[in-house]
């Protein structure tokens, strides 16, 4: 019997060393304590917020819209100064909340050490799509605009 609580005794305190060490590894280089990538402390993101089901349409507007960025703003997509993501709205609820997302559109954004300063909502690619260089000139505006002056809303 004494010898079953010493194996019980030795195997809690091993449990709780390994626990220590994950919540030390947690933190380390790769953790959220670790530096940031240096990068540009202000950047325009391009989020096509798109739902879970994705149509043809929906998979066309994100790829008009990563053509263009692949195009006409290759070198500030290379030193990050625009960012592009696809999201979820239906599975990214809080983002979808902070944009007014109610379906599938293209969200560009100007963040400030990670934090959404302006956006604008582009609900017009729908209409634009059928009319590249329409749809090319509507979203560059707002990438210009928010880049440059502060732009929209």
């Amino acid at each position: 019997m004494k010898q079953t609580g010493t194996i019980i005794k030795n195997l809690l305190l091993i449990f709780v060393l390994v626990s220590i060490g994950f919540a030390f590894g947690k933190y380390s280089v790769a953790g959220p304590r670790a530096a940031l990538p240096s990068g540009p402390a202000e950047t325009v993101n391009v989020y096509y917020m798109h739902a879970t089901f994705r149509c043809v349409t929906c998979n066309t507007i994100e790829k008009m819209t990563k053509q263009l960025l692949e195009s006409k703003y290759k070198k500030q997509m290379q030193d990050g100064s625009i960012l592009f993501s696809a999201v979820d709205f239906q599975k990214n609820e809080p983002m979808a909340k902070q944009f007014d997302v109610i379906s599938s559109c293209v969200v560009v954004a100007r963040t400030k050490d990670g934090k959404t300063t302006v956006f604008e909502r582009l609900d017009k690619v729908w209409e634009l799509l059928d009319k590249p260089d329409e749809f090319n000139a509507y979203i560059s505006s707002a990438i210009d605009k928010l880049s440059t002056t502060g732009g929209a809303k």
